[in-house]
């Protein structure tokens, strides 16, 4: 039986591996998720747990490859793959360019070329050549890039549109009878390797392989257990021993004092090796100490990429121009607009555009901000910090005494050496003007300001973001529906999406997930939105009603939203409120 462990760079590409191994037999398989050094820590821990082979995918293959000495498959790109994913982008309206190695290059650009795609195609050597070659291609207009894992990271560092080349189940297939072929190869180098180990570890010197930064390649049980080479690798004597060695290039025999004892030490080159046999001339023994080995411990930040904001709409073309404008700009930003519309994304672009390596990004919930949790946050943490960002989330949920604390934390010494951008719903200038919201922190905070139309003003976005959700599932969940077919776009199009961006998000990834065929089917959409709309009647799913504002604010959304739910029939609305029209059109003055 092949034991085997998987490691793979997104979540779609376990799921897949999942499917096509349930029925085989000869091949135990672990299944890890895990990118570029994160899958490498992985490998170097299956290894040790007697694991025969690896499979991996792209960069972090090439990186495990590097940093174990078990085989590795590499899940190669198939012309299905790269076919699958271009047939996903033609949908979309922006100038699109694919970026990766040359086994990803070569057949997606002639690929390209037979189906006549307007998709440009350039190929790296380096991985220290992706960012440049994407800021390259956004300067001249591009908005998606189509490749690899870490293609797509760096693109949407850099605010671009990343496509994933995702595995399917051909290439996971091939990767699997590779594993079979290696396999047998190396079972039988291991058999012999093993036996030239079993007569190493029989003899009474002490023997040792080292690379050229004298790190133990190798080391037979005696070494490990006479020499404590973590004490004595940087002593004079070693030292000078290796640099002669190296220099001479001729086996060199030498008596020498480590640990308290005399050794006579036989040295020599084997290629960019160096072959050490130790032998203790003296009866006394050395105390060894064992070296303790701590692992090193990785703070991991949060994922600052996203998806960025699509569409050609002229406002959303605006909130972007916008976005970019300030993020040249150290004043305090106002982000407002309805619920789901990417408010939150909007304050991470702006900060991902103008951070510096030490700024911390932090995020403060204001509908849970207590005034005590404020001073706290006062006194310790913007005390402390000499930069950063703060983002005070759906600021207007805050009460009026802690808009009057913030006021005065903003105004003081520790608030105006930090960047600030804030979020709310669309209704500020009602709340200060109605006494509602403090006046003068709005006027602080508010010097820049960015709204967010809600999708149903700019339907001909709608398009893009169904073709951009479709092309994130692919990662998440595995090779699905690479698109939509026109009449199932049409009902998309038609409903009001009180939810907005964030409902239509949900509401794409149900359709992807619940999808038999590649592409979403009109049936398939009016069947979940009607199921959407009865469970909004009934339990007023989608209903944003803000209870922070007066009496006056909150009954004038009530009747807003009963108007909606009414098709704008005043007379329909004026009956089910209780009350007649001319009373309604006066509530709503």
């Amino acid at each position: 039986m092949i034991k085997a462990l998987a490691i793979v760079p997104y979540e779609g590409l376990y799921e897949v591996m999942k499917e096509v191994t349930q029925d085989v037999n000869d091949i135990e398989l672990q299944i890890e998720l895990g990118n570029l050094n994160e899958g490498v820590a992985i490998a170097k821990d299956a290894e040790k747990n007697g694991f025969h082979v690896i499979i991996s995918r792209g960069g972090t293959a090439s990186l495990i490859q590097e940093a174990v000495s078990i085989p590795v498959i590499d899940i190669q790109v198939s012309g299905y793959d790269v076919l699958r994913i271009l047939t996903m982008v033609k949908g979309f309206s922006q100038k699109a360019a694919i970026v990766g190695f040359s086994n990803i290059t070569q057949g997606a650009g002639t690929i390209c070329k037979l189906l006549d795609f307007d998709i440009k195609t350039l190929t790296i050597k380096k991985e220290i050549e992706v960012t440049e070659t994407l800021a390259n291609l956004k300067n001249q207009g591009y908005e998606v890039v189509i490749g690899d894992v870490i293609t797509v990271q760096f693109a949407k560092e850099l605010g671009l549109t990343g496509v994933l080349i995702t595995s399917g189940k051909e290439a996971i297939i091939e990767a699997l009878e590779e594993t079979r072929r290696i396999y047998k190869v190396f079972s039988q180098l291991q058999q012999d390797v093993s036996f030239y180990r079993t007569i190493l570890s029989c003899s009474k010197q002490a023997i040792a392989i080292l690379n050229k930064d004298k790190d133990i390649f190798y080391s037979n049980e005696r070494f490990t257990k006479d020499i404590n080479w973590m004490k004595v690798k940087n002593s004079d004597t070693i030292n000078n021993l290796i640099q002669e060695i190296v220099i001479t290039r001729k086996k060199i025999i030498k008596m020498v004092h480590l640990n308290d004892s005399l050794w006579k030490i036989t040295a020599c080159l084997k290629g960019n090796y160096i072959v050490l046999f130790i032998e203790n001339n003296l009866t006394n023994e050395s105390t060894i100490r064992e070296g303790i080995y701590v692992n090193a411990i990785e703070i991991h930040t949060p994922d600052s990429t996203f998806s960025p904001f699509s569409g050609k709409s002229e406002q959303i073309q605006n909130v972007l121009k916008k976005i970019e404008q300030y993020s040249k700009k150290d004043d305090a930003v106002w982000i407002s607009g309805e619920k789901g519309n990417g408010k939150s994304k909007a304050a991470q672009l702006i900060n991902q555009n103008r951070r510096s390596q030490s700024e911390l990004f932090i995020t403060i919930n204001c509908e849970q901000l207590t005034a005590e949790q404020l001073k706290e946050m006062n006194e310790g943490l913007f005390l402390t910090l000499t930069d950063g960002v703060i983002f005070l989330r759906n600021i207007h949920k805050l009460n009026l005494y802690v808009q009057k604390e913030l006021y005065q934390v903003y105004t003081n010494g520790n608030g105006k050496k930090l960047k600030w951008i804030v979020s709310s719903d669309e209704n500020m200038e009602d709340k200060v003007k109605s006494g509602s919201f403090h006046q003068e922190l709005y006027k602080a905070l508010a010097k820049l300001t960015i709204y967010i139309p809600p999708i149903r003003e700019r339907r001909e976005d709608i398009k893009d973001l169904v073709h951009l959700f479709i092309s994130e599932l692919h990662p998440k969940y595995g090779n699905g529906a690479i698109g939509i077919r026109q009449e199932a776009m049409e009902e998309i199009l038609k409903y009001s999406w009180p939810g907005n961006v964030q409902q239509l998000k949900q509401v794409i990834e149900e359709l992807f997930l619940q999808s038999h065929t590649y592409y979403i089917e009109k049936e398939e959409v009016e069947a979940l939105l009607g199921r959407i709309e009865l469970k909004g009647k009934k339990d007023g799913l989608f209903v944003q009603i803000d209870i922070n504002g007066t009496l006056e604010e909150i009954e004038k959304q009530v009747i807003r939203k009963v108007l909606e739910e009414e098709g704008l029939n005043q007379s329909k609305a004026a009956k089910r409120l209780g009350i007649n029209r001319s009373t309604l059109w006066r509530k709503l003055k």
